[in-house]
């Protein structure tokens, strides 16, 4: 009897050091627990803190009232007086060199802007004041990149067949395209350059070309280098329907040129080009639509008739060429 008593005592305090190890354990685990979760909510407490400080350092701070885009723009775009909007900003958020209303309407995007955007003078610039000798000039003779599109900026070079290159225009934007003809604004400089220029591609067999900028908003103006000929200057002086005979013979040499390269197409080729002749038939259509006035594409393939009958032209010269007299 005693036996047993003395086992039940044994298991009874076997059980009480079981139970108080298990609680010790909970007490444990649940005090770092807390401890844990106390710690996380102070550092919470303490961002909510930082941020409620820097809010109301904001709110006291000083602002000032700052013109921003209204909307985004992109690069090249002209700014006007709808395109801005005034809203206050801290002093310290705003660029020492920000511009205000009177000095941004009238004056280009260089990059994009992004809405609520300061305008600053980085940002910008201006194609200044119309000079009283600019004019809108015309060209056919000039051998264009393929993509080339309307208000994008190229330089016009003229390549004469010994390698020499030289830029004959800088940076000129073209102001209007249609089926290989370009147009640009033009100052009384520029037009003898360029008639030089003409002349002197006519009695060397050299070729005139433009290339476009990847980047025009951005790069700077290349340095015309195309030396003016003096002798040239002379001719143009002395007989002025020499630029005229140079420009008719230059045209045809590009006629040539292309008609060459009609001839050097693939049949496959010639399909695509007709299915895009016939793609683009289907979107004419539609913006003609919309409106009046049909899309050019700039591309003087491209902007031919776009019938079948049309089409087949493309690959018949039925120009006759005139025989030019020097």
């Amino acid at each position: 009897m005693s036996r047993i008593r003395f086992r039940q005592k044994q298991l009874l305090l076997a059980a009480s050091i079981g139970g108080a190890a298990v609680l010790l354990i909970c007490f444990t685990f649940g005090f770092f627990y807390f401890n844990h979760i106390e710690k996380r909510n102070e550092s919470e407490k303490l961002v909510i803190e930082q941020e409620r400080d820097y809010v109301k350092k904001q709110l006291e701070e000083e602002t000032i009232a700052v013109e921003v885009a209204a909307n985004d723009y992109s690069a090249g775009d002209i700014l006007h007086e709808s395109d801005l909007v005034t809203i206050n900003i801290p002093k310290s958020a705003v660029p020492d060199n920000v511009m205000r209303a009177n000095d941004i309407v009238g004056k280009y995007t260089k990059i994009n802007l992004k809405k609520n955007t300061p305008i600053t003078e980085a940002m910008l610039f201006e194609e200044g004041v119309t000079p009283d000798d600019l004019r809108n000039q015309e060209f056919r003779l000039i051998e264009l990149p393929s993509k080339l599109g309307k208000e994008e900026y190229v330089d016009v070079r003229v390549k004469f067949p010994t390698g020499q290159d030289y830029i004959v225009l800088s940076k000129k934007k073209v102001k209007d395209l249609a089926n290989g003809t370009v147009w640009y604004e033009m100052n009384e400089k520029e037009i003898l350059t360029m008639s030089s220029a003409i002349v002197d591609a006519y009695i060397n067999d050299a070729s005139i070309y433009a290339l476009s900028y990847v980047d025009p908003y951005m790069q700077n103006k290349a340095v015309v280098t195309y030396p003016a000929n003096e002798a040239v200057l002379d001719l143009i002086e002395s007989d002025p329907n020499i630029v005229e005979v140079a420009k008719t013979e230059l045209e045809r040499r590009y006629r040539q040129k292309l008609e060459s390269d009609l001839e050097a197409m693939t049949d496959r080729e010639r399909q695509n080009y007709l299915n895009g002749l016939n793609g683009n038939k289907k979107e004419d259509q539609i913006n003609v639509q919309e409106s009046q006035t049909p899309p050019v594409s700039g591309n003087s393939l491209l902007d031919q008739p776009q019938t079948q009958q049309d089409s087949e032209a493309v690959f018949s010269d039925t120009i006759e060429s005139v025989p030019v007299t020097e």
